[in-house]
């Protein structure tokens, strides 16, 4: 996966988080002209705009909705809420998913923790 599939592929998780939590988020067209390497400050600050307005919906108590962001979303999960101890462990079983990913290895943490 080159740098602009890595790029194309972190936009349209990037969309789907902010289309699943109403946030108005518009991905302008990529200038840049040479070899890009996945991120860069545009993305960087699209992220930190991203960010922001999810935790401005945290902190006035609404929930981030991540439901069919990711492939491995699962409809028929239990409904009774899960103990730290197994907030940590599907945390870890779903960094360890993507880590399989190939296309996703080399991604920086911070993308990573982003899709968790």
């Amino acid at each position: 996966m080159n740098g602009r599939e890595k790029c194309m592929l972190i936009n349209q998780v990037r969309q789907k988080v902010a289309d699943n939590n109403n946030i108005d988020f518009v991905i302008y067209d990529c200038t840049f002209e040479g070899e890009c390497t996945g991120r860069c400050q545009k993305s960087d600050s699209e992220l930190s705009y991203l960010e922001s307005e999810l935790e401005k919906r945290q902190n006035e108590g609404n929930k981030i909705n991540l439901k069919g962001v990711f492939s491995f979303d699962i409809d028929d999960e239990p409904k009774i809420q899960p103990s730290s101890e197994e907030i940590a462990i599907k945390r870890q079983e779903k960094l360890e998913k993507l880590m399989e990913n190939p296309d996703l290895k080399d991604l920086p943490s911070r993308y990573l923790d982003m899709l968790l």
